[in-house]
């Protein structure tokens, strides 16, 4: 539920930026969101289609790109995401060090029309 309101946060951002460029409309938003971030894409996508209506954002389209956690193995000096529930490094098996927990959710990009 709580896709609501960071639609609504977002969709406001997406206006202010949309206001700053002098935007006619937005086309495409692209956001990433962290694995972690605890974000139901389905969710975001319903509470989208919901709030954009009227707004300068009506009929864009909505991509969202998610990340995975990040990890550095000190053993071997890799950098690496865990497979499934295996948080061990794939080239010695030794648990890394969290270096990204892949819990953002930003604004990547808005294609506008002027």
């Amino acid at each position: 539920m709580h896709e609501l309101s960071i639609m609504s946060y977002l969709l406001e951002a997406i206006e202010v930026a949309a206001r700053q460029h002098a935007a006619q409309r937005v086309v495409t938003i692209t956001v990433t969101a962290g694995e972690r971030s605890g974000l139901v894409e389905d969710s975001l996508l319903f509470y989208f289609d919901l709030l954009t209506p009227g707004t300068v954002a009506e009929g864009a389209r909505l991509n969202v790109r998610r990340t995975k956690m990040r990890f550095h193995c000190q053993q071997c000096d890799a950098d690496y995401s865990r497979s499934g529930d295996d948080f061990g490094c794939p080239v010695c098996g030794t648990v890394g060090q969290l270096i990204d927990e892949a819990c953002a959710l930003a604004i990547d990009s808005l294609e506008i029309e002027t």
